[in-house]
């Protein structure tokens, strides 16, 4: 694309304007005279006032490009956009146009031309690479510029390096207004300039400054007699070196144009320079040599020219030297490099080769490339994008050994002609902590991916050490991230972001949790008649909320447990629990419950509820406790599955299991009158209790007794403890550990009735004849899950 922003030759455009132009005033003519003595400021000032007296598309075109010589970007793109408004004005003018917009900034105004275009001069473009700008544009750039105040002025600045001292060096034409007698340069940093008055730009001689670590920036005379322009200083780190481009007052005519070379001097503990001495190429009056590069490590000095024989205008060449800088002859870097452009400002960091370019693909003017180097090869030329270029010329790409970044450009932000701006990352330094639930950092390694943006492109992110990610973030973007380890909830953070912040970081803190796996949440029982498997009325209730649970909940399973009692044989109580567990199934399967999510056993006779065995005679009420089914509801039942949060339970502490156990429905039990026994309808509610206490072993049981107000204290406190103990003897006789089972008796102090106030009727007293059951130890949740709102 490059091709298309030099797609003309100033000279050659100039040389068809001036042919073709019409003597239609003085003005006109005083602009044409002064543009073919290339001076080119004082043809813009004469075709703009010739356009002011009579616009013409000669002049506005002659303007444009005088000013796009001079490198004044804004005033070109202006005088473009007057000339293609003239019906004169071709595709080739078109092109010119857009390319004035791009390197003036005007983005828009590129895409509505092309917008704007007929499908073939659209595609005489598109051939031309200039589409590509969307490509460049549309790429986030993840750095950011600042300038260096304390360097640049309302003058032209570039060229920063920084010596081993610390000491920074750079290039200036701060030293005044020229007068119209100076040998001025051409602004196209070819570092030429003419024994001609007619050559002027209005702009000093560039010189070489430096900065103390101080901030005090003073001049650097190099001892080179005769110098109008002393430019490129270049530093060498290993030896008091300096290397810099000069350009020399020759005088062999009235009229001749003299080129740029390079010395070098040693340099004393001040830093100033206490000897010169100059290429052994250097011809000046044939071509130019500029933008010194030192490779210390390999000794070779890298530098730009337009010596015959490159690939365009300027190439870059090395030179290996000896001890004492004896110079070998220049090799050229190759078509790799080197193009029918420019390349300048050669510099190598760690194995890549950076240079700026105005004859490679690229944003406008001069841009940064870089190219990998091994040895003497160099594979591919990249363009470093957005932000190290821009429409308008960047190039004195530097990089320090503290990692800092320096380019110089000509962009709107520059305050003078060229400004020197240090690169600064808006990348965003994220950082996360995973904790486990007793708040220590998860140990092991973590399969962690980080995206950004909408694409959801992949970024890197490491590891470093337990439970510590880092990453960098593009900035003003929207990022997920999703952290997983076997055997834990992953963790998935949709709303991370950089949009808006303010810092250089962000920070975040996530907690992993084991999954519960084969966590009973709840559970229930039912029982049958004898020698029967059909759901009894009392039992459907049971089962319709287990089935309810079971719709809404998907991470649950059931387990369901088929008893018989100990009549009749083993084999014939093991077919009817079979039955009892199908017919549970069945039950359940009508609500939709899926047979694969029921994990049917049949015990048989196996496990009695209490003594009632072959050979043991009980009463017909104590074999009911054995026609029974268990139902135990399973939270995340497969082993080893890698299970997502479910969003019921988004905001749940899962660190503490109690708070998936959904809340049982506890009995009381009640007694006969100056009573402490427990009957067989007791003994059913509280073999629920018991398997709950079983299978949530983390839960503990406070079991309180009462009696009425009839007779003393004393009697009664004796009486409510053995109606405490009646339960709790039950219940360790479950096989609950006694530790989980925390009793006490109240007498007649806890009525729920108080019949001492009034007269109470025997079913008012019945209620205060109870032992009252509660669940003490399950702490209250920050947030319970339960069956969804109005289901």
């Amino acid at each position: 694309m490059k091709k298309i922003f030099i797609y003309f030759i100033p000279v050659f455009l100039f040389g068809l304007l001036s042919g073709s132009a019409t003597a239609q005033s003085g003005l006109l003519r005083y602009a044409d005279r002064k543009l073919a003595e290339e001076n080119y400021f004082e043809a813009g000032q004469g075709y703009a006032n010739a356009y002011a007296k009579n616009p013409s598309f000669q002049a506005a075109k002659g303007a444009a490009m005088a000013f796009d010589v001079l490198r004044d970007y804004p005033k070109a793109y202006n005088w473009w956009e007057k000339a293609v408004t003239f019906a004169e004005a071709d595709d080739k003018d078109w092109l010119q146009y857009i390319a004035a917009a791009n390197r003036a900034g005007e983005k828009d105004a590129v895409f509505m031309a092309l917008d704007s275009l007929d499908e073939e001069q659209n595609g005489a473009i598109r051939n031309l690479q200039l589409d590509s700008l969307k490509y460049w544009y549309g790429s986030e750039g993840n750095a950011g510029l600042k300038r260096l105040d304390r360097i640049n002025s309302s003058s032209t600045e570039f060229g920063w390096v920084k010596d081993q001292q610390g000491r920074i060096y750079f290039t200036s034409d701060r030293g005044g207004e020229s007068d119209r007698e100076k040998k001025a340069l051409r602004i196209d940093k070819s570092y030429k300039y003419y024994n001609k008055s007619s050559d002027w730009t209005g702009r000093d001689f560039l010189s070489i400054y430096r900065m103390d670590t101080a901030g005090t920036v003073t001049p650097f005379e190099v001892p080179v007699p005769g110098v109008f322009h002393a430019s490129d200083p270049y530093v060498l780190q290993e030896q008091d070196i300096i290397f810099y481009t000069v350009t020399r007052d020759i005088r062999r005519s009235k009229n001749y144009e003299v080129h740029s070379e390079l010395y070098f001097s040693r340099l004393d503990a001040a830093g100033k320079p206490v000897d010169f001495k100059g290429l052994p190429i250097n011809s000046p009056l044939d071509y130019s040599i500029k933008s010194p590069f030192v490779d210390e490590s390999n000794k070779r000095l890298y530098f730009s020219s337009d010596m015959s024989g490159g690939h365009g205008g300027f190439d870059l060449y090395y030179m290996t030297y000896g001890e004492n800088f004896e110079f070998q002859e220049p090799v050229n870097l190759g078509p790799e490099i080197n193009s029918a452009g420019n390349e300048i400002d050669p510099f190598i960091q760690d194995g890549k080769f950076y240079f700026a370019s105005d004859g490679h693909p690229g944003l406008g003017g001069l841009d940064i490339f870089t190219s990998d180097r091994n040895n003497d090869t160099f594979a591919g030329v990249k363009n470093m994008g957005l932000p190290y270029n821009s429409p308008q010329d960047d190039f004195g790409f530097f990089e320090t050994a503290e990692n800092r970044v320096l380019i110089s450009s000509n962009r709107p932000e520059s305050s003078g002609w060229d400004d020197i701006f240090e690169l600064e990352s808006l990348y965003k330094d994220f950082q996360a902590l995973v904790l486990a639930c007793d708040g220590e950092k998860v140990s092991g390694a973590l399969e962690v991916s980080l995206t950004e943006g909408n694409d959801k492109i992949n970024i890197g992110i490491d590891q470093i050490g337990d439970g510590m990610l880092e990453a960098e973030m593009a900035p003003e973007q929207d990022h997920e991230i999703q952290i997983k380890k076997q055997g834990y909830f992953a963790i998935h953070d949709k709303d991370l972001s950089t949009r808006g912040l303010a810092s250089g970081s962000l920070e975040k803190t996530y907690q992993l949790v084991r999954i519960p796996y084969n966590t009973a949440v709840y559970v229930d029982l039912v029982y049958y008649n004898l020698d029967e498997s059909v759901i009894r009325t009392d039992a459907q209730a049971s089962l319709d909320k287990v089935a309810e649970l079971l719709k809404y909940y998907s991470f649950l399973n059931i387990v369901v447990r088929s008893h018989t009692d100990a009549r009749a044989s083993e084999a014939y109580n093991e077919a009817l629990s079979e039955k009892r567990a199908n017919a549970v199934r069945d039950y359940l399967g009508k609500f939709g419950v899926a047979r694969s999510r029921i994990e049917a056993e049949w015990l048989g006779e196996t496990e009695l509820a209490n003594d009632c065995g072959d050979g043991n005679p009980c009463p017909e009420d104590l074999h009911q406790l054995n026609r029974r089914t268990e139902l135990l509801l399973l939270a995340f039942p497969e082993e080893g599955r890698a299970y997502t949060m479910p969003p019921e339970l988004q905001g749940v502490d899962l660190c503490d299991i109690s708070n998936i156990q959904l809340p049982e429905e506890l009995p009381t039990i009640y007694f006969g009158f100056d009573q402490a026994e427990l009957d067989v309808a007791d003994m059913m509610a509280l073999e629920r209790v018991a398997l709950m206490l079983k299978n949530m072993i983390n839960r503990r049981l406070a079991i309180m007794g009462h009696t009425d107000n009839r007779g003393s204290a004393e009697y009664n406190e004796a009486l409510s403890k053995e109606r405490a103990l009646v339960v709790k003897n039950y219940l360790e006789g479950k096989g609950i550990a006694s530790d989980r089972l925390v009793y006490e008796f109240f007498g007649k102090t806890k009525p729920v009735n108080d019949c001492d106030e009034q007269p109470c009727s025997p079913e008012m007293h019945q209620l205060n004849r109870r032992t009252e059951l509660i669940l003490p130890s399950i702490p209250t949740p920050k947030k319970n899950w339960s069956r969804k709102e109005g289901q």
